[in-house]
């Protein structure tokens, strides 16, 4: 019994360091204002927002958009059929130049965003095309950071992860591990994405890829974009407190969102899935262990616990300098509670899908086969 613990503890061991390695490399993924491009030659950008019942943060969304500095900026909203007040605030910013534009109804074989942002598409005007989620927040001077970094990389797409600035607020604390995934799996072959703020070449989207079409689907359809590019046009990075990207987002909201995401994260596959939970029971279970190993006297088991856990607060620590503003050095107060929640919301994403009971602004989602 105690070499199969030692063999275990040397696997979690193993996953733990890979983990670490991760997180170490994506401090290179953080946003810098450092060798950012001059735009001499300003390119218009079309901000495409994607609504449905939303009155709660509309407004507020609104209002950070519009207070951009960036020169050459359209700005549209979607309104996917929303049954609250979505569109009378959109429609009451019309005077500020927002374009309000109503939904369609729904083809067969499409989730509702994908539509919208399909739609969104059709009717930008833009050189570039900025979808960005009515949960995401930016400061004046994020547009134009977004720009300039997309032109120094030479790249068409890029993707950026979102930071948790409003500390005080429970949501933030406890809220889910979407990000955690899309940092330790990004690779050439499945690219770590953010649906909260994209930018995008309106032309490569629509002449070369075709639109949303093949992807029309796709949970993340972003994940199939940068996968079709490749890493030569596609790049990932994380905000900074310099980009001023963040996001707010009920909890009870990041908990149906990853429910939605994650079997999706992990190629629809349940054995990847059994991979993720494993990595998630190695964070939670030195806890268990050293509680029954005081009761028992397990010397072997107690120290091992000990080691496999230090390492696990360490990358949660990791984890929570790349997405929080401040208090990460915190974090290991609530990283062991949040993997515990991150397992039991994986395990609901694999059984819903299963069931078929995964739903997204109250339209169901279907498990791809592809």
């Amino acid at each position: 019994m105690t070499l199969i613990v030692v063999q275990l503890y040397i696997v979690a061991l193993v996953t733990l360091v890979f983990v670490l390695i991760k997180l170490v490399r994506a401090e290179q993924l953080r946003f810098h204002r450092k060798d950012l491009a001059e735009l001499h030659d300003v390119p218009t950008v079309s901000v495409c927002i994607a609504a449905r019942n939303e009155d709660h943060a509309m407004a507020e969304c609104l209002e950070r958009v519009l207070a951009s500095t960036y020169p050459k900026l359209e700005v549209l909203v979607l309104d996917d059929n929303s049954t609250d007040n979505t569109s009378h605030i959109v429609r009451a910013f019309a005077h500020a130049g927002v374009r309000f534009i109503p939904g369609d109804e729904l083809p067969d074989g499409w989730l509702g965003r994908n539509y919208a942002l399909e739609t969104l598409l059709e009717e930008a005007s833009g050189r570039y095309v900025l979808f960005l989620d009515v949960d995401a927040r930016v400061r004046p001077e994020t547009i134009e950071l977004l720009m300039r970094r997309l032109v120094a990389d030479r790249a068409s797409m890029m993707t950026i992860i979102p930071q948790r600035a409003d500390m005080w607020r429970q949501s933030a604390w406890f809220g889910t591990l979407r990000y955690f995934w899309e940092i330790i799996f990004h690779s050439r072959r499945s690219p770590g994405v953010s649906s909260s703020a994209w930018l995008i070449e309106r032309q490569v989207l629509r002449e070369q890829l075709g639109g949303f079409g093949r992807w029309r689907d796709m949970v993340q359809p972003e994940q199939g974009i940068a996968r079709a590019l490749g890493g030569a046009e596609y790049r990932l990075s994380i905000a900074t407190p310099e980009l001023g990207l963040t996001y707010e987002k009920k909890w009870s909201s990041q908990v149906a969102a990853s429910r939605r995401v994650l079997l999706p994260r992990f190629d629809n596959s349940v054995a990847n899935a059994a991979v993720g939970a494993g990595l998630l029971a190695v964070i939670v279970l030195p806890q268990v262990v050293v509680i029954l190993s005081l009761i028992g006297g397990w010397d072997v088991a107690f120290w091992g616990a000990v080691i496999v856990g230090a390492l696990s607060l360490m990358c949660g620590a990791l984890y929570y300098r790349l997405i929080w503003t401040r208090g990460w050095l915190l974090s290991p107060i609530v990283t062991t509670y949040v993997a515990w929640q991150e397992l039991f919301v994986l395990l609901s994403s694999v059984e819903g899908y299963r069931r078929g009971t995964v739903t997204w602004k109250d339209r169901p989602v279907a498990r791809l086969e592809r």
